[in-house]
């Protein structure tokens, strides 16, 4: 199918070799409109998806110039009156500006205008790029058409899930209410149609009403809400930063967010099995607490209705600011309000604000705030060797009984209580977090890096 002469004799053979070799780079880069349907449709998580897209974006960048160069060294005069060469002319600079604004400076400018000119210049590139290559052959024209055909077949799929989940044909289209609290929007979506969304799950979200270019915007939320069954509401808590997410914000202290038109794609992303382990870790930067709370609701209720086998779960925040506990207090608050059986014992919350000016006190019902960073290295430790967990006496009873019948003394026991430990957090804290977990990867210590991380 990818007839490629792995040794070519010629200079220009090579040449044409890379060329071809850049064509069938551009199948994965052309795979689908959006990534997180293509995450969810290949079963994977939008990480591995966004890297296998990296990675092809770059062998594109590397095989194209040299194609490029070796096509000018070969041939006396490239005329532009010639629309093969028009084509690649136009194709290397829409490359050379996919480059340029691939650096992180434009898309921390304006994500959204980025994300549109990328998707335009892609669009363009491929273009050119089809114009460029002969007609005459089936190949390589053909990798274009596989692209093309990939890139239709998932739009139309996704179409279909947008219509099936948003009830567009049977129902009447979602609302959302905006609120808004110490900075923060937290946003009320009424379901048309009932959902079920497990633990962990984000939507993009389509707001056209709340500003001049919000039609052409949506945007991923975690969605911090969890039910068993399916729900007829879902809540989302945002981070405000600029563009849409500005919007939202203006619209909610202005009172003009009440039953907003909206749509969204989803439920995307993976949820992560919990019930299983006897111990978790939870570690959260900033927003990242958005990321844990659907998380925190599924563990508690299924450990009151004796489905988990969770016995501790502690959730470590870090905050920069009194103003970003205060958004997420009463959506913790609830949830040890649910964390009610055995006098409430599985949930520990710790929250470390970054400030030596502080001393410890407690922070709604049951939590502490910290002054300084978290001592992760500490944490991870002591929830490794189950320090906190309590022990039915059964268990000690059986230890004594072990002991009295052995004739020699039981040794110290080092049994690894900790299951899992799942981050959302800063660069930094994930790196410490990756270290610490390595030298317990054989013990089944598994470190799970949500799909939303803060930034």
């Amino acid at each position: 199918m990818f007839p490629i002469n792995l040794r070519p004799s010629t200079a220009a053979e090579a040449g044409l070799q890379a060329g071809t070799l850049a064509l069938v780079t551009l199948i994965p880069l052309l795979a689908g409109a959006h990534h997180a349907f293509l995450a969810d449709l290949l079963g994977v998580s939008l990480r591995t998806i966004r890297l296998v897209h990296r990675s092809a974006g770059i062998v594109t960048c590397l095989l194209c110039p040299l194609h490029i160069l070796i096509a000018v060294a070969s041939k006396a005069s490239l005329p532009l009156g010639n629309p093969q060469n028009l084509s690649a002319v136009i194709a290397a600079l829409s490359l050379a500006l996919l480059l340029l604004l691939a650096c992180r400076i434009f898309r921390k400018f304006s994500y959204e205008i980025f994300l549109r000119v990328h998707q335009a210049l892609s669009a363009l590139l491929t273009y050119a790029v089809w114009r460029h290559l002969p007609s005459d052959r089936r190949f390589p024209r053909g990798y274009i058409y596989i692209s093309a055909g990939l890139y239709l077949a998932t739009s139309i799929l996704q179409v279909g899930s947008i219509i099936f989940y948003n009830g567009i044909l049977r129902y009447y289209r979602s609302r959302a209410t905006l609120t808004h609290d110490h900075g923060a929007v937290k946003v009320s979506i009424q379901l048309q149609k009932q959902l079920e969304f497990d633990a962990g799950k984000y939507i993009n979200l389509w707001t056209p009403s709340v500003g001049f270019w919000a039609f052409l915007q949506s945007h991923p939320f975690m969605v911090i809400s969890w039910a068993p069954g399916k729900q007829h509401t879902i809540d989302l808590l945002i981070d405000p930063q600029s563009g849409l997410t500005r919007d939202l914000l203006y619209h909610a202290k202005q009172n003009h967010a009440i039953n907003l038109l909206t749509m969204f794609s989803g439920p995307h992303g993976t949820s992560v099995a919990m019930d299983e382990y006897g111990s978790i870790l939870m570690v959260a930067s900033g927003f990242g607490i958005a990321a844990h709370l659907s998380y925190l609701k599924r563990l508690i209720y299924g450990y009151n209705a004796r489905r988990t086998r969770a016995r501790r779960i502690h959730l470590v925040w870090q905050i920069r600011h009194k103003t970003d506990a205060a958004v997420a207090q009463s959506l913790l608050n609830d949830a040890l309000q649910d964390d009610k059986l055995d006098d409430g014992c599985i949930l520990s919350i710790s929250i470390y604000l970054e400030s030596n000016d502080i001393l410890t006190f407690p922070f709604g019902k049951r939590a502490t705030v910290y002054p300084g960073t978290a001592p992760l290295s500490e944490i991870f430790l002591d929830e490794v060797l189950g320090k906190y967990i309590k022990k039915p006496a059964v268990e000690g009873a059986q230890k004594d009984v072990m002991a009295l019948d052995s004739e020699k003394p039981m040794p110290e026991e080092k049994d690894i209580e900790l299951g899992a430990c799942k981050v959302s957090g800063y660069n930094d804290v994930r790196d410490q977090l990756r270290d610490l977990t390595r030298d317990y990867l054989e013990e089944g210590v598994e470190l799970v890096e949500l799909d939303y991380q803060p930034q």
